[in-house]
């Protein structure tokens, strides 16, 4: 009799893994831009979520009549609100030097001014589109590049698109 053949086994093929994807950033970079007045030290700012947690800030500023730069990374589809304050009370434009804050999304600046006594604030909505909605309502009192004004006609808003009650899309 003949041995019996050890069974020949074909080896496993290697378990095949997807890749997997990379997450799906929900975060929009917005730029920051304060420029001091004569009077840094006294101009503060913060930007909260809608669940009131502060997400950004910048204090503590030396130099007058100077550009601070601020990226940050907000999250979209969440309501944000940018306060800034002036702790003399007399903003940061235009009695003793020209400030000025802006609030950009790539290249298009969404809120701006510098004209305020103690604080402004301003609310806003990143959409995971790129676009940006101002509650206008909350720019009461700025009168630097219609900020302070309500839309209408399609101006005032990065969509081009006013809506009813002065808002933009």
């Amino acid at each position: 009799t003949q041995p019996t053949p050890a069974p020949v086994t074909q080896p496993t093929p290697a378990p095949v893994t997807q890749p997997t994807p990379a997450p799906v950033s929900s975060c929009k970079d917005v730029k920051v831009n304060i420029l001091t007045d004569d009077y840094p030290a006294e101009t503060s700012w913060t930007i909260s979520n809608q669940e009131g947690n502060e997400v950004a800030s910048g204090s503590g500023y030396t130099e007058k009549q100077t550009n601070s730069i601020h990226d940050v990374c907000l999250e979209s589809n969440n309501v944000h609100t940018f306060f800034i304050s002036d702790t003399y009370g007399d903003g940061i434009c235009c009695g003793v030097g020209e400030g000025s804050y802006q609030l950009s999304l790539g290249e298009t600046t969404f809120i701006e001014g510098g004209v305020f006594g103690s604080s402004a604030g301003h609310t806003f909505l990143l959409s995971h589109l790129g676009k940006v909605l101002v509650d206008h309502s909350t720019c009461a009192g700025e009168v630097k590049g219609g900020a302070g004004e309500k839309c209408s006609k399609n101006q005032h808003c990065v969509s081009n698109m006013c809506l009813g009650g002065g808002m933009c899309e």
